[in-house]
């Protein structure tokens, strides 16, 4: 039943209700607002696609055109082999009309397209070099052709490359269709330039020539130019007539698909250049969706100020009151008349509830304070009576001299003891007062007793409860402490996490016969029966002190040691859990 009814609670809250409304109603409009975005850019990225793989195919048709072109001008020149048979058994002088006809011959060829620039012959017998060239080729740029076509023929002393291949001669790129025997050579040089085209550019279509290491040879177009790493990796993913995405997006590639060449053309598009595109429409609704969803946040924020935020600081209070802390009050001013209302008489019934409360909480100090005070009484004679005890020894053995330096030890302790109303000390004050305790106590057991003394620096100022060692230390020299052997007696003091919070870890043991099995298991189970003379009263009452101070019963642990002795450890947090007029830290 219990459980039905928070269940119902919870789907019946009014912030429930208005956040799932919310959160479905922005789901809504991301969904739409996605798939307006989704649909819009895959379309723009498509149509991008189409554009430059028309391109490509176009550029394609006019590279193949132009190598065509120059390679029918080639065959024209093979079939007339009149002249070349001159070149191998004329005379000399047959050999110098031979090569004016095949000057004319090579201007006739390229006479038949336009697209053609250099034609020549090479007879490799008599080193005789003719070429056809250009109007737009410069003297320069034909001698450089010249020597690089020499230049070929060492690379290559056997045969030609069978397809056009790609060479950078001077400042220039070209490529080149060479035929070759041991007698003569000829072939056609195009720049990269007439191959650019130039049907399908515009301003945002950038053109990469690359070699087939993908390397940029050359650059042009309008578009924005991608670098060396953008081209190799489009080069090294993208199939011909494909398209893919490069530089992380950057960039959108397509290769062309001429064969029989040995360089490859890269089309280029801008992420921005893509989706620049954008209809009216589409930008129309999604700011419209925008404004929804703006409005949503808007409406949200508001609602959250006027109704949620109040609402959450009041079971925010709740939830404290229900932990303890009753000084909660509602001190934001809420933002209507309702919750202002609301938080008035909340405030009200707090202060109401405390007031009420505030006698029985007074009579718990009380009664607190009472019982401490009771058990710090009880402490403070137990080491009189020892005291007293051993002096009233002391005096049936004849030992005046140690009986008044025992004396005047004991007065140094006595002052200790009765600093009036002191819970606690600095942890060096209850060190010394522990020393003096020990040497005290070697008038008693003299050469008996080994003891170290180990405390951090850090620590001396930290406030302990007051005869906290020395209540240990009594203990140990009453049932472990014997004239007939000898004794170790360790005190240490380091800080030391417990339960995420750094407390001082007090550590004393000795080697002596351990605590009484049924000592240890009556103050685990804080059932202790104290007995005359055994174990039980300084121990039960220190332990009774540490838990009225701190408001914990896991700060003090009693344990024997293998193979024999005792160990107690404490753990002292920096401050006590309640203030109140007898506790002076």
């Amino acid at each position: 039943m219990t459980e039905k009814f928070k269940k119902d609670k919870k789907t019946d809250s009014f912030i429930f209700v208005i956040t799932v409304a919310g959160i479905g109603y922005l789901l809504l409009m991301i969904i739409i607002l996605s798939a307006v975005s989704i649909n819009t850019t895959s379309t723009l990225q498509d149509n991008a696609s189409s554009t430059m793989k028309q391109i490509a195919d176009i550029t394609d048709y006019e590279i193949d055109e132009v190598l065509r072109a120059n390679e029918q001008a080639l065959s024209t020149v093979l079939q007339n082999n009149e002249n070349i048979k001159v070149f191998e058994n004329g005379t000399e002088t047959q050999r110098a009309i031979a090569a004016q006809n095949m000057l004319q011959l090579l201007r006739n060829a390229a006479l038949a397209g336009a697209d053609i620039n250099t034609l020549f012959f090479y007879d490799l017998i008599n080193d005789t070099y003719i070429s056809r060239i250009s109007d737009d080729t410069t003297y320069s740029e034909s001698t450089s052709i010249e020597m690089a076509i020499r230049e070929l023929n060492e690379e290559y002393p056997d045969n030609m490359p069978t397809q056009w291949f790609y060479r950078q001669i001077g400042n220039k790129n070209y490529l080149l269709r060479l035929y070759k025997n041991k007698k003569r050579m000829l072939g056609a040089v195009v720049p990269l330039s007439k191959l650019r085209g130039g049907k399908m550019m515009n301003d945002v279509v950038s053109f990469t020539f690359v070699d087939k290491e993908g390397k940029i040879i050359e650059q042009f177009g309008f578009g924005e130019y991608p670098d060396q790493e953008t081209v190799s990796e489009a080069s090294e993913v993208v199939a011909p007539g494909a398209s893919v995405w490069a530089n992380g997006k950057r960039y959108l590639m397509v290769r062309n698909k001429s064969d029989g060449v040995d360089i490859s053309l890269l089309i280029g598009m801008t992420r921005e250049a893509v989706y620049r595109g954008f209809q009216t429409l589409q930008v129309v609704i999604i700011s419209l969706v925008v404004a929804a969803i703006l409005l949503l946040v808007a409406i949200t924020l508001y609602i959250r100020a006027v109704v949620y935020a109040p609402l959450a600081e009041l079971l925010s209070a709740m939830k404290r009151i229900e932990q303890g802390d009753q000084e909660i009050r509602l001190t934001k001013e809420a933002l209507t008349s309702e919750f202002r209302q609301i938080d008035t008489s909340f405030n009200q019934m707090m202060d109401t509830i405390v007031n009420l409360k505030m006698k029985s909480y007074e009579e718990r100090i009380q009664f607190d304070e009472a019982t401490l005070k009771y058990v710090q009484l009880q402490i403070k004679p137990h080491f009189f009576l020892n005291a007293l005890t051993t002096i009233h020894s002391m005096s049936y053995q004849d030992r005046g001299d140690d009986i008044r330096e025992y004396i005047e030890r004991l007065s140094r302790n006595v002052r200790y003891l009765f600093k009036a109303g002191l819970h606690t000390v600095q942890l060096s004050e209850e060190v010394d007062h522990a020393r003096d305790y020990m040497a005290m106590q070697e008038i008693l057991y003299p050469g008996c007793v080994f003891n170290y003394i180990e405390v951090d620096e850090e620590l001396n100022d930290y406030a302990v409860p007051q005869l906290i060692i020395h209540t240990i230390l009594e203990n140990i020299y009453k049932h472990a402490v014997s004239v007939d052997g000898l004794t170790s007696i360790l005190i240490s003091a380091h800080l030391e996490d417990k339960d995420d919070e750094a407390m001082c870890h007090i550590c004393v043991e000795d080697d002596g016969e351990g605590f009484p099995a049924e000592f240890l298991e009556q103050i685990q189970a804080d059932e202790m029966t104290v007995k005359e003379n055994g174990h039980g009263v300084g121990l039960w009452n220190m332990k009774k002190t540490l838990s009225l101070m701190y408001r914990r019963n896991d700060l003090i642990v009693f344990s024997n040691k293998e193979p024999h002795g005792s160990k107690v450890d404490i753990w002292i947090p920096r401050r006590v859990k309640r203030q109140s007029s007898v506790w002076k830290i």
